[in-house]
């Protein structure tokens, strides 16, 4: 069989739920399939999977051809573009793979030589399906996936993990944290996320002084994993930690405002999406419209509370 390179998505959520369509090609072809990362997330992909692993360099010309020769001397035969930006199908050509199958979108078509229509990208089913439809393979509904596991780091074993911020903005970030904190007085709590959700942080730690450790900033996104591993549940936002979480099998609450769990839910069975209808979501905005955010704020923490308790006692 001819092999096949596949370039994922650059977005953390939207990269571990391509790879869990990727790691279920059937084994003739994953034995001849090779990935295309992003760099700064090229360890991660190492740790969750076993599949070859080409670094997409972009920081200047150089490095992006340095990735295209690399590319070019693979002697791929198809490669996979599961974004639909321009920029990646033109990347796709400079490396002269023969046959370039991705979406026709962002005027690209006559850059590819298998191009699929772009009606399907479609947000009304879950987006493992569009992966799947670019690489040719059978679909698999998310909450068939069993997860990949994760050596734990056992210094906070048992703990729930939160994960309180979102780069996508304001309306991915749920208001109640820190209430929530404040309820789970049974449970030992721990933030993970980057240096822009230490405020966040800080507030839960103010609830829960004596119960929280902040670990915001301080973790590579393979030591997160290793973190929520060990954990008895995470509780997230729509983001990237909230996939990497689900994707290692962890039990996960996903709070979902102004995005749709129907489009990008958590994988597994042991995962929940939370959200509370309101007429103008999923709007997939990044700031709400009209200034009220209440797809999030009426998702309580009373609610939450309970949904942690549930899957902690399954």
């Amino acid at each position: 069989m001819s092999s096949s390179i596949v370039l994922l998505p650059n977005w953390i959520g939207d990269m571990l739920l391509a790879l869990s369509v990727v790691m279920r090609l059937p084994e003739s072809r994953r034995t001849q399939t090779t990935l295309l990362v992003p760099g700064q997330m090229s360890g991660l992909v190492k740790m969750l999977c076993d599949l070859p692993v080409i670094e997409y360099g972009r920081r200047d010309a150089v490095d992006r051809k340095r990735t295209v020769d690399v590319v070019r001397s693979g002697g791929f035969h198809t490669i996979y573009l599961l974004p639909f930006s321009f920029s990646s199908a033109w990347f796709a050509i400079k490396t002269r793979v023969p046959v370039r199958r991705g979406l026709s979108r962002e005027m690209r078509r006559f850059l590819l030589t298998d191009p699929l229509s772009g009606g399907l990208r479609d947000k009304s089913y879950h987006i493992t399906k569009e992966y799947a439809k670019i690489l040719d393979t059978p679909f698999f509904p998310p909450e068939e996936w069993n997860g990949v596991t994760v050596k734990p780091d056992t210094t906070y074993s048992g703990s729930i993990v939160y994960c309180p911020g979102a780069a996508y903005g304001p309306a991915k970030k749920w208001p109640h944290f820190s209430a929530l904190a404040i309820l789970q007085e049974r449970y030992n709590l721990v933030v993970l996320g980057t240096h822009a959700d230490r405020e966040s942080a800080l507030e839960i730690s103010r609830m829960a002084p004596e119960r929280t450790t902040d670990l915001t900033g301080k973790t590579s996104l393979t030591e997160a994993a290793a973190l929520m591993s060990g954990a008895r549940v995470v509780i997230s936002n729509d983001s990237g930690l909230m996939h990497l979480a689900a994707y290692i099998g962890t039990p996960v609450i996903g709070l979902f405002g102004s995005t749709s769990p129907v489009w990008t839910r958590p994988l597994g069975k042991k995962s929940i999406a939370m959200n509370v209808p309101e007429p103008c979501a999923p709007c997939f905005d990044r700031i709400c419209r009209y200034q009220h955010y209440r797809c999030l704020e009426n998702i309580t923490s009373d609610a939450v509370a309970e949904s942690t308790d549930n899957l902690c006692t399954k």
